[in-house]
């Protein structure tokens, strides 16, 4: 097994040069988030992979700070966006607690598939609540392997073994849910994109 940015910088090639399986799922989720994005907003992606929904949604906030934990990830982002002339992201490589972040907050953070990544869960999610300014909100979608059928877990474990999967943690919406609110978030929205809990998008407000 591989520590998790060892493993994203090895499949980073493949990532950004993989289709997108399921694109109407994903864009009524863009959907759902475009809905709480306004000019003025200063926005936080963990995660971010190389950067596409940063990138996407960069033209309706005042600023998108992208970070992931993968270097390479963040090279394909950086690339990227000067190639599109996007000046409103930038990229900072940092695992998911922020620990790169310089302690700014920030008015929406947004983690797509990357919670159930993290090693140490709550403690994540506790971080993330330290990243939000006071009523400011945190949007994600995460697959909840708790709740999915058996053999995805058995299959998931087998990849791990062999280095052909990251660490994950086997979320049950129930308790993602629960475990944001005991952040210290107030749930206001959540979601299915896909209708399954493979797709579990929640958006949170911080009190």
């Amino acid at each position: 097994m591989v520590n998790s940015a060892g493993f994203w910088d090895k499949h980073a090639p493949g990532y950004v040069a993989r289709p997108m399986k399921d694109v109407a799922s994903y864009e009524k989720a863009m959907d759902r988030v475009r809905s709480y994005l306004t000019p003025e907003q200063e926005v936080l992606e963990l995660g971010c992979g190389s950067g596409a929904t940063a990138m996407l949604l960069a033209k309706h906030v005042k600023h998108v700070t992208a970070s992931d934990i993968s270097g390479k990830m963040i090279e394909f982002g950086r690339e990227k966006a000067w190639d599109d002339g996007i000046e409103n992201v930038s990229f900072v490589h940092s695992s998911a607690d922020g620990s790169a972040l310089d302690g700014k907050t920030y008015d929406v953070v947004m983690a797509y598939n990357v919670i159930h990544l993290i090693k140490g869960p709550v403690e994540a999610i506790n971080q993330v609540q330290r990243l939000v300014k006071p009523g400011g909100l945190l949007i994600s979608k995460t697959p909840c392997l708790g709740d999915s059928a058996f053999y995805w877990r058995w299959l998931i474990n087998v990849m791990r073994l062999v280095g052909y999967a990251p660490y994950v943690t086997y979320f049950k919406q129930v308790d993602l849910g629960r475990q944001i609110e005991q952040a210290g978030f107030k749930i206001v929205e959540t979601g299915n994109y896909p209708a399954s809990p493979m797709g579990r998008f929640i958006v949170a407000r911080k009190a």
